[in-house]
């Protein structure tokens, strides 16, 4: 046993904690916490996770990691994860200078000739539009002249019909009742065949994120993994594990919560990883390698039966007048 895992033990004996406990604390396999406590990280999937699990077990007995790593600098596994997002945020602003340059109020040469050269584009689209309108004009009202034509000679012989515009109160109230019991059908109908769309509510503290999804009787969740490998952690709302492995580089999963109303994720490396909640794209935390995430299902509300019943109410209203 190394003198980092005799000191992480004795924390977690001084809380009174089992490694059964600090399983289900942690979300780590138990093997891997036996591991950490023998120095034997052999047994890890990577140099990466070993740092990561070391971080979650000392946090979890009230330990300083980052005092811990210089502490024990020669035990812990090294590993080359920070190289390779610094080389990605210095890719990313490689790409953004030239954006940068072009935007407005840098004198450069090159954006106001590209600016300029613009113009004869712009100018070939507006006379395409142009022409549009006066084809359509034109064809609109030629259109509109021959049907005046058939009108007039369609009506050489027909009888002429007088109407003097005078209706009895009965037929009036019968229109007005009719038009309103037909405007209340149209309204009801199409507050009832309006869809809802999901909507997904992000609070984020530290490296826990917390989602609450509204206007949804379901759960799923996809990872997709690019430019890297990532171990994960699925639990549903009974506490039972959906899935806990590694999820390889250019690989999805998804994940069918349709019988839970919450969910608890732990993601063990968050830099490759996309997240969607019922085909909905969810953001993950950006300041956080390791993080614990809550999905939970909101209730939905149904206000269908309140609106057909004020419609009835309404209509026979108008019918006793």
């Amino acid at each position: 046993m190394t003198e980092l895992g005799e000191k992480l033990k004795n924390a977690r004996r001084t809380k009174g904690l089992s490694l059964d406990d600090l399983q289900q604390i942690t979300k780590i396999q138990k093997r891997y916490l036996v591991a950490i406590e023998e120095g034997n990280y052999a047994v890890m999937p990577g140099k990466f996770y070993a740092r990561a699990f070391i971080k979650q077990y000392a946090e979890a007995v009230d330990l300083n990691s980052q005092e811990l790593f210089q502490e024990f600098e020669n035990e812990v596994p090294a590993t080359s994860q920070e190289a390779v997002v610094n080389e990605q945020i210095t890719r990313a602003q490689q790409r953004r200078a030239p954006l940068a340059a072009s935007q407005p109020g840098n004198d450069n040469p090159h954006t106001t000739h590209s600016v300029f050269g613009l113009v004869p584009k712009i100018l070939i689209a507006l006379f395409i539009v142009v022409i549009g309108f006066v084809i359509w004009y034109f064809a609109f009202y030629n259109a509109g002249g021959s049907g005046n034509e058939v009108n007039n000679t369609s009506t050489g012989d027909s009888t002429i019909k007088v109407d003097d515009g005078t209706k009895s109160d009965s037929d009036s109230k019968k229109d007005t009742t009719t038009k309103k019991e037909d405007t209340k059908k149209d309204t009801t109908t199409e507050k009832k065949d309006e869809p809802k769309k999901t909507e997904i509510k992000t609070e984020t503290s530290g490296n826990a994120t917390t989602y609450t999804v509204s206007n949804a009787d379901k759960l799923s969740v996809t990872f997709t993994l690019s430019g890297g490998e990532s171990w994960i952690q699925v639990t549903d709302d009974a506490g039972s594990s959906i899935f806990g492995g590694i999820i390889a580089d250019g690989e999805t999963k998804t994940f069918d919560l349709a019988s839970s109303k919450s969910a608890k994720i732990t993601v063990g490396n968050a830099t490759p990883v996309t997240m969607k909640i019922n085909d909905q794209a969810a953001e993950l935390a950006k300041d956080s390698i390791t993080q614990k995430l809550t999905i939970n299902l909101a209730e939905s509300t149904d206000t269908g039966t309140t609106s057909d019943s004020s419609d009835t109410s309404t209509s026979s209203d108008s019918s006793a007048e």
